[in-house]
């Protein structure tokens, strides 16, 4: 119902009838329309963020924006936008917003905390603009611009990634000294201790 009416539209009364609950049984478990708004975008945040490990820093980041486009653009998640423009109206809806976008960004930590373990970004690459570049250009085509967004826009923005923020030069310089017994430029079996 937030999707169809947005917060200014979405009225308690609507949502009972379409429940097939009296109002005053909402009101018993969410004192208000905010409370409502809350629990559904708490429900959205904690449901779109698990998703499985791919072992690729590519195929996670792949895998978190495709999750991202198909909950706020096909799915359950189409009222967020929406949400996030009358955010300057409604005030009290700015926290529950708050509450989705640090808990997807929490998953990007994730995914980028194990790209750094597995050697595929450097420990010291800045966390946040890496998560800014990857979602900016979708919100803005959600909040801004309403042009759509594709398959090969996520790829394009994954890849222009992978390219801006490469892995480490001490990765790539291990993985290019194994000699043609394969053996390490150290003498040792790559993958042995």
């Amino acid at each position: 119902m937030l999707a169809e009416a947005g917060y200014a539209g979405f009225r308690l009364d609507a949502l009972a009838a379409r429940a097939g609950v009296a109002k005053t049984t909402i009101l018993r478990r969410w004192p208000s329309k905010a409370a409502v708004a809350a629990a559904a975008v708490e429900r959205l945040a904690l449901q779109t963020v698990d998703l499985p490990e791919s072992g690729t820093l590519r195929g996670d980041l792949h895998a978190l924006l495709t999750s991202a486009v198909t909950v706020f653009v096909h799915a359950d998640g189409r009222f967020v936008p929406r949400l996030l423009r009358e955010s300057g109206h409604h005030p009290e809806i700015a926290e529950l917003l708050h509450t989705v976008i640090h808990t997807r960004r929490l998953a990007y930590r994730r995914v980028l905390g194990r790209a750094i373990a597995r050697h595929e970004l450097d420990p010291d690459v800045d966390q946040d603009l890496l998560i800014d570049l990857l979602i900016g250009p979708i919100w803005t085509r959600l909040l801004i611009t309403r042009d759509p967004i594709t398959a090969e826009l996520v790829d394009e923005i994954v890849d222009a990634l992978i390219r801006a923020f490469p892995a480490p030069a001490t990765a790539a310089v291990e993985a290019e000294t194994v000699t043609s017994d394969g053996r390490g430029g150290d003498g040792r079996v790559p993958g042995l201790v």
